[in-house]
C-alpha cells in the first residue's frame, strides 16, 4: 500500500491509501486552498472520465482528487459489486477518502452514478461539502429508466469508440459483466416499495451551494430527473 499526496505539485500524481477494508486509488493535480473531489460514472474512473479537468482546472485556485470507487479502474481488488447500499457505500468512502487525505471540507464534481453519490454525501455529510455540481445524475428510478438502460445491457452492440476506453481498463469479460451487474443492481431499485428511490430523501438536506446540470440530448437521463433534483434540493442550495 502507498500513499502519496502532492498537493502543490503541478503536475498529475497518483496514489493509494487503505480506507474501510479496501485499497482506493486517485489522482491529484494542483495546490490550491478549495480542495475539489471528482467523482466518475459508472465504471468509470479517474483516468476514463476527469482526464481534462485533472490537467486543465486551474491549478493555483484548486486542489483536484480524482478517485476510483472500489471495484473500478485501478481500486481493483475488489472487483466491483452491487448490494443494495452500493451508492451510500460509495459516498462513504468518497468522503472518508479525503478526510484520510486531510481534506476536511472539500467540494464534488459527480457526473452519472457519481452525481448520484456526490448527492447522497452531500446530504449525509453536510458540514463537510462546500460546494456541488452534478451532472447526468438521478434520485430514483423509473419504468422508463429501466428501458434506457436495458437497451445498452448489452455491451457489445456499443460502438467500438464507446467499448475501448473500457475495454482498455478492464478487458472485455469484466467490463461486460460489471456492466450488466450494474443494470440488474438499477432494477432492483423499482421492485423496492420505496418507489425507485436512491436518495430523495437526502436532497433537502444538502445545505451546500448547488449546480445541476443536465444536457439536452443525454440518452440515458431523462430531463424530469435534473428537473426534480432543482425542485427537491433546499432552497439556499439551488444553483
Amino acid at each position: 500500500i502507498y500513499n502519496f499526496v502532492f498537493p502543490y505539485s503541478s503536475a498529475i500524481t497518483s496514489g493509494r491509501i487503505h480506507v474501510n477494508g479496501v485499497n482506493l486509488h486517485y489522482q491529484c493535480a494542483g495546490r490550491g486552498d478549495h480542495a475539489v473531489l471528482l467523482l466518475p460514472g459508472a465504471l468509470g474512473c479517474s483516468q476514463t472520465d476527469f482526464g481534462p479537468q485533472l490537467k486543465f482546472l486551474n491549478k493555483e485556485s484548486f486542489t483536484l482528487i480524482g478517485w476510483d470507487p472500489r471495484g473500478y479502474g485501478l481500486s481493483i481488488p475488489p472487483a466491483r459489486d452491487y448490494p443494495a447500499d452500493f451508492f451510500s457505500r460509495d459516498a462513504k468512502d468518497a468522503v472518508d477518502l479525503m478526510q484520510a487525505l486531510n481534506f476536511k471540507r472539500f467540494s464534488m464534481l459527480g457526473w452519472s452514478d457519481g452525481g448520484i453519490t456526490a448527492l447522497i454525501a452531500a446530504g449525509s455529510y453536510p458540514s463537510l461539502i462546500n460546494k456541488l455540481v452534478v451532472w447526468g445524475a438521478n434520485a430514483y428510478v423509473t419504468a422508463e429508466d429501466l428501458t434506457l438502460y436495458n437497451a445498452v445491457k448489452d455491451v457489445t452492440n456499443w460502438s467500438p469508440k464507446m467499448r475501448k476506453p473500457m475495454e482498455d481498463i478492464y478487458g472485455m469479460e469484466y467490463f461486460a459483466n460489471t456492466f450488466s451487474a450494474w443494470v440488474e443492481a438499477m432494477t432492483h431499485f423499482v421492485s423496492r416499495s420505496d418507489a425507485g428511490n436512491i436518495c430523495r430523501h437526502l436532497l433537502p438536506l444538502i445545505a451546500c451551494p448547488t449546480l445541476i446540470i443536465h444536457g439536452m440530448k443525454d440518452p440515458m437521463v431523462p430531463s424530469f430527473h435534473p428537473e426534480f433534483l432543482h425542485q427537491q434540493t433546499a432552497p439556499h442550495a439551488r444553483g
